[in-house]
């Protein structure tokens, strides 16, 4: 009996599996903290050259004009076309200006025969602003001028971890399991998170950075990979989206931990505690019967099948895997057929091009939703006010893709979702820096939050048996690839300010057309080989219809609900089968 068979008669969402999926989804809220931790740990500040010669003054005491005359008369600085003073945040005047204010005269001994105002770059260090936060990273390691693209840096190294996981994990999980996947990634995101919060150097935080991403992914993709090979193929989608709503939560609550939390150090260790809880699961998370089949580890696999039957007060056949067996002790004295490979993704010329613009697909999804995710203090509004609000527009936004792909396909949405991303992105550069153009920039990020979890089901459905976790795979490569490029694209506004937003618009608009030509995959039948997927969609072009095949649904026998019979069923008799409702 295959697995999705015997799931019918243990259950295929009975209350093991809602347990285990409730307990399991809750790793998605440490997810986003670390994700998106970055806004608030590297947050830029105000910050001016520290004067020696001015220390002696205390600022704090005076009148709150009084740093603001002493920038006068320390720093150089430029008047703006609205009449605003700025200055300099890298250089200071060689010799401060003196001053007929009390308190300021005797910055250079009263003497200003001879100043000029000749200017040095920052020797003694710098001052910051602590008004909103006590400490950052870019404060405690001076991460500014001269070496202020290091947190960006740092976060694209945090997505090569993500890259290095997305291939590590899954090797691991594929040749040990994914209990012990899950515990592994789990000690590495524990040891590094905690640790972070310790460092005394850059070099050492960016170092962490990669073995949390690595850490932390392998967990988010262990508990993906569990949930959805636990449950029946009509509860797939369900529990994925789970997942990400819970990964939505996560980040709206990090914008509050920041919020209490004002110094970076307190920040990480709040962010990395919650972790421990998880080595609990240790007690009671089963191995993927699944991955135990798979492996013909069949004793193990009843001995798991069972416990689920006890829980969910069902059932199950003995010797139910006496066939495997027999076929186990066969195939040992065959010699097998040539095994798919990642080749196969392009071999042919219509599995190629669908191949290709699902790795674009992935690619825009990951710069979109990270450019706009990490550009939040760039809006004009509070940073916990837009972070919070970046993070719970997520929430709708997955739920609205689950509906919207259970009604009207994988195709439109995911193209349409994509198009209004590329439009907001796009508005944002017209709209000053405020409450409106935070409200353009969260209609951008709830559009690339709903293509992104639309995507996630849509690579599925679309890659054939064989070659679907290579696929999965390698379209999460280019996600990550392209979360690395996201913070340095920012950067690129310091030399034109529109030029980031430009890029994500740009990009969002073209893969939303080009989702166009993919071939539609709702009450479809899963391609189950190389040849099925070359066929699906061949020959197909561009264009916003598709007619639906009809579905296939299980039929139930009244005396005997475990009937594993099959019909074909009339499109309206059943109009919202999902395609992984379909076994």
């Amino acid at each position: 009996m295959k697995f999705d068979s015997i799931l019918v008669e243990v259950g295929v969402f009975g209350r093991y599996q809602i347990v285990l999926c409730l307990l399991i989804t809750l790793t998605g809220i440490p997810s986003a903290w670390h994700a998106i931790g970055q806004v608030f740990l590297a947050a830029k500040t105000d910050h001016w050259c520290a004067v020696p010669e001015s220390q002696s003054l205390n600022c704090s005491s005076l009148e709150s004009d009084c740093l603001e005359l002493q920038k006068e008369l320390t720093l150089p600085f430029t008047v703006d076309e609205d009449g605003n003073t700025v200055y300099s945040e890298c250089e200071r005047y060689l010799n401060a200006r003196s001053s007929p204010e009390q308190g300021i005269s005797n910055l250079t001994d009263g003497q200003d025969d001879g100043w000029t105002n000749e200017t040095i770059e920052c020797d003694a260090g710098w001052e910051y602003d602590r008004s909103q936060y006590k400490t950052t990273i870019i404060q405690d390691f001076d991460l500014v001028c001269s070496k202020q693209t290091l947190p960006s840096l740092a976060q694209s190294v945090y997505f090569a971890g993500f890259l290095f996981g997305s291939f590590f994990w899954g090797i691991v999980a594929d040749w040990g399991g994914r209990k012990p996947a899950f515990f592994l990634s789990l000690c590495v995101a524990v040891a590094a998170t905690t640790a972070a919060a310790f460092v005394q150097n850059m070099a050492f935080y960016t170092a962490l950075r990669f073995f949390i991403a690595a850490g932390n992914f392998g967990v988010y993709l262990m508990s993906f990979i569990i949930v959805t090979e636990i449950v029946g193929p009509a509860y797939r989608t369900m529990v994925g989206t789970i997942l990400a709503v819970l990964f939505s939560i996560g980040y709206a609550l990090l914008a509050v931990m920041a919020y209490s939390l004002r110094e970076w150090r307190h920040l990480q260790l709040a962010i990395s505690i919650p972790t421990f809880i998880f080595f609990a699961f240790f007690f009671f998370l089963p191995e993927s019967p699944r991955w135990l089949i798979s492996k013909k580890k069949f004793k193990q696999a009843e001995k798991i099948i069972k416990s689920i039957a006890k829980v969910n007060k069902k059932s199950v056949p003995e010797n139910m895997f006496a066939e495997e067996e027999t076929i186990q002790e066969k195939e040992t004295n065959n010699i097998l057929t040539r095994q798919p490979t990642q080749i196969d993704l392009f071999r042919t010329s219509n599995m190629r091009k669908k191949t290709l613009n699902i790795f674009f697909n992935w690619f825009v999804n990951s710069l979109v939703y990270y450019g706009l995710s990490l550009s939040t203090s760039d809006l004009g509004v509070d940073d916990y006010v837009a972070a919070f609000i970046s993070g719970a527009v997520e929430l709708p936004a997955y739920l609205s893709s689950w509906f919207t792909i259970q009604r009207w396909g994988r195709r439109l949405p995911l193209a349409l979702y994509l198009a209004t991303g590329g439009v907001a992105c796009l508005t944002t550069i017209f709209i000053e820096p405020g409450v409106a153009r935070a409200a353009v920039a969260m209609i951008g990020k709830f559009a690339i939050s709903g293509s992104f979890n639309v995507i996630y089901i849509y690579s599925v459905e679309l890659y054939p048996t064989p070659v679907r976790s290579m696929g999965m795979g390698m379209s999460s490569m280019f996600a990550r690839i392209s979360g690395i490029i996201a913070p340095v694209i920012l950067i690129l506004g310091d030399f034109w300010k529109p030029l980031p937003l430009i890029v994500f618009g740009g990009c969002s608009l073209l893969a939303g057309v080009l989702a166009l030509l993919l071939p539609e995959t709702l009450n479809q039948d899963l391609p189950e080989t190389i040849q099925e997927g070359e066929d699906h969609g061949k020959g197909q072009g561009f264009g916003l219809k598709t007619l639906f095949k009809k579905p296939y649904a299980p039929e139930v026998n009244d005396a005997d609900d475990t009937n594993q019979n099959y019909k074909k069923i009339p499109t309206d008799e059943k109009k919202d089968t999902n395609a992984s409702e379909v076994v």
